[in-house]
């Protein structure tokens, strides 16, 4: 299919025929459990609908024209335990909840990154949720640097824009981003490519952790970060939000302006981000050229009617951002620019981005639909990107490394619901890539990626006790073209051989079982097997070539074959009134592991400068770990909660550690909530003290060294302020307090002496705006 054709066949679905699959009603009384209390302004949701409403001043909530469907219902109000139910729409018109008061802080409970929508306490896969307001209040440059104090889940990073995703000591490619019901695809396999993703446009978060091959095939052997889009505007509305953050230290300055509406369910959303930064400064000193620039754009159309959903979005993502070599002066100490002169202070802290540097433009154009018919769902998803990587390494009017890549991702997933606790499964899903070469310099080769997969789940539920079991095959072909350079290095139709052609094919059996078990209403316990997969990515297969900021020559091996994984996990979870406590551990044992490796001290010559050259090879290798959180609440206003997280990485062929496997990890939280009158302007004002404990990483590989520990003091104040019928959000976030002098075990700036950021104070506010109408209808056409 080509580019016009794909584009005009998404079109095509948002002018899908209305069917009628009949008209019903639902309505019901949200109150207070313990005092029978109603809740004005509690959320009723239907996640497989993108359908919500608030219960009006009675505590009443109405929808008009549902599906008869089963459909799972999440009902939610600040300050109490969320409840979920699976709702028989063609038999339920009307359904009360009473909600039981909790002082543990609210969090999202139905997760959608598994074949259905499901209580989480049901989900045998260890998964967390992270809330819009999580990501708003928590000061960070990136989406990923956002979610990288969740338990279980660090960054690789490069300077201050440029984020990576480490899920359990596994990342690169072995993780896969969902986006919008899409698979993110921008050469991840690169140490210094981040996600390329508006931070502002996610409206929550799934991190699944551990295989998660079964649903997503290849790539997703260490787990998935399931970025979801946010809620649509309730019916009849035109609403938005303001979203606007400063910070000191790299003066960051970041914009995000959102509209959108609903009209009789036709609902559209536009989305525009600026962000910019200068360079940032550690304790030490100010880290030249590590400022950045990006600008995003998105749109978003579709229908949500008694059918189910369509989604049509188009997004733009534009970052230009200043590469660290970290050369210096060997008299002064001091940074070096590109021609080989003296930075001085004012230069080094400069907002300019000067060479080296990258420029990434990635645009992505998907739909996702979703159709309910009955107890059946249909969900197709397809996707195209195009991610173009230009890096400038000399010159800074023509790059020197120019990737250009295509990528159709497509998604097709049918489930069936037998009575009431039996769901069935089956889905296919594919990708078709293509990298060209633009540039004078090469690391990778052009080549042409198939991908195709299938997979069958079912999930039997009890009362206590869910059990779940799957399998999947997966198949990839990647097909490389050769490359000939002349006497000058530049491509011929002969000469010496920088690429060789050759046509690889992987495939693997893949599966997946686990159960939950809930004892009582306080204690939960989950178990899972499962089965990943992954093909070698076509750096591991080809690279030949210095890639600008990894400060090494890289080889690839075609020769590799695919890694295969089993893990076990478990977790067990224990949560009453005022205390909540969960414990997860696991086991995973890869075949086949790929790494990289310097052998007998290796170097190569490029451009007068000798590097250490890296090829890679694989052996067997074993990483386990666990996660424990408690979170104690022992009166409303106060909220003491603490995490800690440990992975242990080794090469079993040869003995060594694996590279980066971040340090054991210990977080603890104390936070006060204020009550204010119902007459204050100020609406749950709060302060937040934070203590971040990282212990010394001795565990390393050979090329790595060892980091000391370092303990961060971090504070956040912020309150909810009510302006007319709107509650606006304002925050001021502290990081580094101390401005503690430390080495993150997985910055690779540290290979060349570069310490972390230092003290930084972020100031944030949130405006959301809009008029809103009362009830939601999904049965008109």
């Amino acid at each position: 299919m080509n580019k016009r054709g794909f584009i005009i066949a998404l079109f095509a679905q948002l002018f899908y025929l209305s069917m009628g699959f009949g008209q019903n009603a639902l309505t019901g009384l949200v109150t207070d459990k313990e005092t029978g209390e109603t809740l004005p302004g509690a959320t009723v949701f239907f996640p497989d609908l993108k359908a919500g409403t608030t219960t009006d001043k009675d505590g009443v909530y109405k929808f008009r024209s549902l599906p008869k469907s089963s459909l799972v219902i999440q009902v939610s109000f600040m300050g109490y335990k969320a409840e979920v139910l699976t709702l028989d729409l063609a038999k339920v018109h009307s359904q009360d909840f009473k909600l039981s008061p909790s002082a543990i802080e609210a969090k999202e409970v139905v997760v959608t990154g598994n074949a259905l929508s499901s209580d989480n306490d049901r989900s045998s896969i260890s998964v967390t949720p992270i809330d819009k307001n999580q990501l708003l209040t928590v000061p960070s440059t990136n989406l990923i640097n956002s979610i990288s104090k969740v338990p279980g889940v660090s960054e690789i990073t490069t300077g201050g824009e440029i984020s990576k995703p480490v899920i359990r000591g596994l990342g690169y490619n072995r993780i896969i981003t969902i986006n919008e019901g899409i698979r993110q695809e921008g050469n991840q396999w690169g140490d210094e490519h981040g996600i390329e993703i508006d931070q502002f446009s996610a409206d929550r978060i799934e991190v699944l952790k551990g295989p998660a091959s079964l649903f997503y095939g290849s790539d997703a052997m260490g787990g998935v970060i399931n970025i979801l889009e946010q809620t649509p505007a309730r019916l009849g509305s035109i609403d938005g939000e303001w979203i606007s953050q400063a910070s000191t230290n790299d003066g960051l300055l970041s914009n995000s302006l959102m509209a959108e509406g609903n009209q009789n369910g036709w609902i559209w959303r536009l989305r525009g981000t600026y962000k910019t930064a200068a360079s940032y400064r550690t304790p030490t000193e100010w880290v030249y050229n590590s400022g950045f620039d990006e600008k995003n754009i998105s749109l978003m159309a579709g229908v949500v009617k008694k059918w189910g959903y369509t989604h049509l979005h188009f997004s733009s993502f534009n970052t230009k951002i200043g590469m660290i070599d970290g050369t210096r002066d060997s008299a002064t100490n001091q940074f070096i620019d590109y021609l080989g002169n003296i930075v001085s202070e004012s230069g080094a802290k400069s907002r300019s981005i000067e060479v080296p540097f990258q420029n990434v433009n990635h645009n992505k154009i998907s739909s996702t639909t979703n159709l309910l018919i009955r107890d059946n769902q249909i969900k197709f998803s397809v996707g195209y990107q195009e991610n173009e990587r230009k890096e400038f390494g000399e010159n800074p009017d023509e790059p020197g490394l120019f990737l250009h890549l295509d990528s159709w991702t497509y998604d097709l997933r049918y489930t069936r619901l037998l009575g009431k606790s039996l769901e069935l499964v089956g889905g296919l899903s594919g990708m078709t890539q293509f990298n060209r070469n633009h540039g004078y310099e090469f690391l990778i080769p052009d080549y042409d990626l198939q991908d195709l997969g299938g997979f069958i789940y079912m999930k039997k539920t009890w009362e206590k006790f869910t059990f779940n079991i799957g399998a999947r095959y997966d198949y990839r072909n990647v097909k490389v073209s050769p490359l000939y350079l002349d006497t000058l290095g530049k491509p011929a139709p002969s000469g010496d051989t920088l690429f060789r052609a050759f046509s690889r094919n992987f495939s693997a059996f893949t599966g997946s079982t686990g159960m939950t078990f809930r004892l009582n209403k306080n204690f939960n316990f989950k178990f899972n097997v499962g089965r990943g997969f992954r093909a070698p990515n076509i750096s591991e297969l080809s690279a030949n070539g210095l890639h600008e900021g990894t400060f090494r020559y890289e080889i690839g091996n075609p020769e590799l074959n695919p890694e295969t994984s089993m893990q076990i996990d478990g977790e067990i979870s224990w949560d009453n009134k005022y205390l909540n406590m969960s414990f997860n551990g696991y086991y995973n044992i890869i075949d086949n592991f790929i790494y990289y490796r310097n052998l007998n001290g290796e170097k190569k010559e490029v451009n007068g400068i000798w590097y250490p050259v890296y090829r890679y090879v694989q052996g067997n290798s074993l990483l386990k770990g666990f996660e424990f959180e408690l979170d104690i609440h022992p009166i409303e206003a106060l909220h003491f909660d603490n995490n800690l997280d440990y992975v242990w990485g080794g090469n079993l062929s040869t003995g060594i550690p694996l590279p980066f496997i971040p340090a054991l990890h210990l977080n603890d939280q104390v936070k006060w909530t204020f009550k204010t009158r119902k007459t204050s302007a100020l609406k749950q004002p709060y302060i937040q003290v934070e203590l971040e404990t990282h212990f010394t990483q001795d565990r390393i590989d050979e090329f790595e060294t060892v980091t000391p520990g370092y303990v961060l003091l971090n504070f956040n104040v912020g309150t909810r302020l009510k302006v007319k019928n709107q509650l606006w959000t304002l925050y001021i976030s502290g990081t580094n307090m101390l401005d503690t002098r430390y080495y993150d075990h997985l910055s690779r700036l540290k290979e060349v002496g570069i310490y972390n950021m230092g003290r930084r104070i972020t100031f944030g506010l949130v405006i959301p705006f809009g008029l809103f109408n009362q009830d939601i209808d999904y049965g008109k056409n």
